[in-house]
């Protein structure tokens, strides 16, 4: 029983290793920002006075209490349309997290709570709750694989449309005209995320603030110069043209997503699926 609630640390740090493990259960970005979502539902149950510390109140940031614009979207109160919301997040997020891995996407969820809490704190908004980020990871989801489809054929982009549509439509509704501004700040930065992460590259009119492909840093020149290698620069993205049976494997993982939804692939075939678009982008 003791070991069952155990916490341990991978001895390694790649792509899809979690951060800790507690017992056989991966805690990963996609599960621990929900985990506390949910942590602070019981909390607000006990004393709601007792998330306060967590809300972005917008004078108590002007006063230095700066951590709010980080701690705002775990403030949750409990009712169905939350833990619907944090399943959400994490039912996406997590297929998220395995295409651009957990330290991309934790940086993600950081800059959707501090690009639009500082929006909101320079427009006099005060903010909690988790739905916008939900909302915006939900987008970039339906971006990345638009062709996947949703109860018995709605396509995934056809879905984040009426999402999006729904949310503006609610917050005309109830005259609330400036949050309107903070949903498509999250909207924007959660873009700009997925474009820079190497998810939404077939979108050029969404502006590109990565690394470009085929450049190497200053420290991996150094470290090809002590090796006695040479760094040829070239108009190349990789090292060597993309094997063609790669492609035709991808796009019949794709064919299966479109067909039958991303469920239908197995543990193992998410797997090929990541490396195989990690691959042909060159990276």
């Amino acid at each position: 029983m003791s070991g069952r609630f155990q916490i341990s640390f991978p001895g390694r740090r790649e792509h899809d290793d979690p951060w800790f493990r507690v017992g056989t259960l991966d805690v990963t970005t996609s599960v621990l920002v929900p985990a506390l979502c949910v942590v602070s539902m019981f909390v607000w149950a006990a004393n709601p006075e007792f998330l306060d510390p967590l809300i972005l109140w917008v004078a108590d940031v002007r006063r230095g209490q700066v951590w709010r614009l980080i701690s705002w979207p775990l403030a949750n109160d409990p009712n169905l349309w939350t833990v619907l919301t944090i399943a959400m997040l994490w039912y996406f997020g997590r297929e998220l997290e395995r295409m651009v891995g957990r330290v991309r996407f934790a940086w993600m969820l950081l800059l959707l709570a501090v690009i639009p809490g500082l929006v909101g704190t320079g427009l006099d908004i005060n903010q909690a709750g988790i739905r916008s980020v939900e909302i915006a990871v939900f987008c970039v989801f339906c971006m990345a694989l638009p062709d996947v489809r949703f109860f018995g054929g709605i396509p995934a982009w056809v879905f984040a449309v009426v999402i999006v549509g729904i949310e503006v439509l609610q917050l005309l509704g109830l005259r609330e005209s400036e949050r309107i501004v903070l949903l498509a700040t999250s909207l924007a930065t959660a873009l700009l995320c997925g474009r820079a992460f190497g998810v939404l590259t077939q979108y050029d009119w969404i502006p590109n603030l990565g690394r470009q492909p085929g450049r190497r840093s200053g420290k991996s020149k150094r470290q090809a110069r002590r090796s006695g290698q040479t760094v040829v620069a070239g108009p190349w993205s990789g090292s060597s043209a993309a094997d063609p049976r790669d492609q035709y494997e991808l796009d019949a993982l794709l064919d299966k997503i479109s067909a039958n939804g991303i469920d239908s692939l197995g543990r193992g075939e998410k797997a090929r699926l990541n490396e195989l678009s990690k691959k042909l982008r060159g990276r």
